[in-house]
């Protein structure tokens, strides 16, 4: 059994992570949770972390009740074969980076004394389980780490799963490199769409439309049932999908599933979650004009990035209208809906309405746009994704008198 927890650090990984664990954030062409399965060789995971997020989870069908006995990997901790081989081979043992639990091993006594309803487990009262450092590897600090680690995990997925073309390039689309272009089944290139993998692997997933004159660099990842429209330039170190509509120009940018950002403008070194729509001509700005590091604030809290790049990072149902521009390390929570003149602010609440009025989405009116546009996708919303949202909703700060949908 694995067992993928959260900690203490998971405000970093939001706005995403505000509606998933950590362990379901996209790095490539799978999400952490994935990658540890694959690494570990486990056939069962179960889940540990916030109490919303794990009620979630439980009401939508998925294990998180306490193991008896596991592998305990931390959720922002990417796992490979190769980190795997570096572990003890004792029955029980933690390792730790920074003072930092990444990774332990627990028979039933020892996973018993964990307090499973608190937020995030607490190792420290297992003092008879031997400690060691972790002596390969790093883990995720920053929801925008991934970005920057999304090109090597795509060319590790390409070369380990051995990917090969089974869709239709039709004539007059071209690809370079043609070795390194994986083409899913049901899939189409169609004529003068141009695939270039001479900077790494593209790999394209199944029932994928690359329309004509689309432009896509490696490496780079589109997820099954995508539409990639006439004229996009999608560059590398990019993933996207499954089921987007992607057009404009986009760059070292995670997108992940059901979003649209369908039209002109550009997206850079930005990470989307689920049912994310960008208007007509939305732009972000990814480099400040001094070039200096990208300031980012979450909760309040001012971070120094450390990045020269650094686009917006988007919770799920988030909109924007047509000619919106985005600041550098621009944060919408979940469900804001952002129109009107100007930049608006670099962080901008759960169900804003506007974005810079202050004013906030009426709950009923935004689970019943969200539902909306599930149904579009033939999904339909389930009571845990509308409680969900709804907790997220309550959990903002009062608000003056909320925006609402057009009668």
């Amino acid at each position: 059994m694995l067992c993928l927890f959260e900690d203490s650090t998971v405000a970093n990984f939001l706005p995403v992570a505000a509606t998933r664990h950590v362990g379901h954030l996209l790095a490539g062409t799978m999400t952490l949770r994935a990658r540890a399965l694959v690494a570990s060789n486990e056939r069962q995971v179960t889940l540990h972390g916030r109490r919303r997020i794990r009620d979630y989870y439980a009401a939508s069908g998925e294990r998180v009740e306490r193991p008896a006995g596991a592998l305990f990997v931390n959720a922002r901790f990417p796992l490979t074969r190769a980190v795997m081989a570096t572990f003890p081979s004792d029955p029980e043992w933690i390792v730790e980076h920074g003072g930092e639990v990444m990774a332990a091993r627990l028979g039933a006594a020892s996973t018993e004394t964990l307090d499973w309803e608190a937020d995030a487990l607490d190792f420290s009262m297992l003092s008879h389980v031997p400690r060691h450092e972790l002596h390969e590897g790093s883990p995720y600090v920053y929801l925008w780490d991934l970005l920057f680690d999304n090109g090597r995990w795509i060319v590790d997925d390409f070369g380990r799963d051995r990917l090969t073309r089974q869709g239709e390039v039709m004539n007059g689309a071209h690809l370079v490199e043609a070795s390194a272009v994986a083409i899913g089944a049901g899939s189409v290139v169609k004529p003068g769409a141009v695939i270039d993998a001479s900077a790494g692997p593209v790999i394209i997933g199944e029932e994928v439309e690359i329309m004509p004159n689309a432009v896509i660099e490696g490496p780079c990842y589109i997820g099954d049932h995508c539409r990639v429209k006439i004229g996009a330039k999608i560059y590398g170190h990019t993933s996207i999908g499954p089921w987007c509509k992607v057009g404009g120009e986009v760059e070292n940018s995670i997108i992940l599933g059901y979003s649209n950002k369908q039209h002109d403008g550009f997206l850079g070194h930005s990470y989307l979650g689920h049912w994310v729509n960008l208007g007509a001509d939305t732009n972000t700005s990814d480099l400040k004009n001094n070039y200096g590091h990208v300031r980012v604030t979450i909760e309040g809290r001012e971070i120094d990035s450390g990045r020269m790049f650094l686009g917006a990072l988007i919770g799920d149902h988030a909109k924007t209208s047509i000619n919106t521009m985005l600041n550098t390390g621009t944060v919408i929570g979940v469900g804001a809906n952002i129109f009107g003149s100007g930049f608006p602010p670099k962080e901008i609440p759960p169900f804003a309405w506007g974005g810079s009025t202050g004013q906030r989405y009426r709950i009923d009116d935004a689970v019943a746009v969200a539902g909306l546009v599930m149904q579009r996708r033939a999904i339909t919303m389930t009571p845990a994704d509308e409680e969900l949202l709804r907790r997220i909703h309550a959990a903002g700060e009062p608000a003056q008198p909320s925006g609402s949908l057009p009668a």
